[in-house]
């Protein structure tokens, strides 16, 4: 938590300077299509969960600075689709579970941008809204968010992502692939042992800009 901490103050102060100087400013919508799994690690052999991916969505809004020719930062304000669809045997049967979280997710980017190719990289951080967990079988149930044993996932997931595509005037089509770093399971949840859950999610976007050039 305290490196996150010292990450957002520095990620604020580098905001501050890009905002106040000569940069060239563009405000921007995205959305797009999100391909999401969660990584198991430490899982025990007997479990016999297997994972798969889930289409799932991702909208929202960013703005982006120019501070050198083609260099420039990208800060975003995202719902993000996370998830997986989990199989694992019952007394024999097969089981299969949808969790489908979403998140509130604010992407920091360093930008490349050259004749319409564009790359980005940074980290993100992001916060448990709600979500679904349905069950074959069975009625869905709200996903809870925290750090207790009752809940589903952690409140907070952060990570880094990547990001590249190509710009036809004010649109910018891109294909990005977020890793998760933080464990997705509850604090207490899995305490003594050490099992972890990172999202991980694959997207296709298409963001329209204005302002700047």
């Amino acid at each position: 938590m305290k490196k996150l901490l010292t990450s957002s103050i520095a990620a604020a102060l580098l905001l501050s300077f890009v905002a106040t100087s000569s940069a060239q400013v563009r405000f921007g919508v995205k959305a797009g299509l999100n391909l999401a799994n969660i990584s198991f690690s430490n899982l025990p052999a007997e479990a016999g969960i297997t994972t798969s991916m889930i289409p799932t969505f991702m909208v929202g809004g960013q703005v982006e600075f120019d501070f050198a020719e083609n260099l420039g930062l990208g800060v975003g304000l995202q719902l993000q689709g996370k998830g997986a669809k989990n199989k694992s045997d019952f007394l024999g049967q097969t089981v299969e579970t949808t969790v489908t979280p979403m998140y509130l997710q604010v992407p920091v980017m360093l930008q490349y941008r050259n004749n319409g190719f564009f790359a980005g990289v940074g980290p993100y951080v992001g916060f448990g809204l709600f979500g679904k967990n349905k069950t074959t079988g069975a009625d869905s149930q709200d996903l809870k968010f925290g750090s207790t044993i009752d809940d589903d996932f952690s409140a907070l997931d952060f990570g880094a992502g990547v990001e590249v595509g190509y710009e036809f005037g004010s649109l910018r089509a891109t294909a990005s692939y977020n890793l998760g770093l933080a464990n997705a399971l509850p604090k207490d949840a899995v305490s003594g042992s050490d099992l972890k859950a990172r999202h991980n999610v694959i997207g296709i976007g298409l963001a329209y800009l204005f302002g700047g050039e």
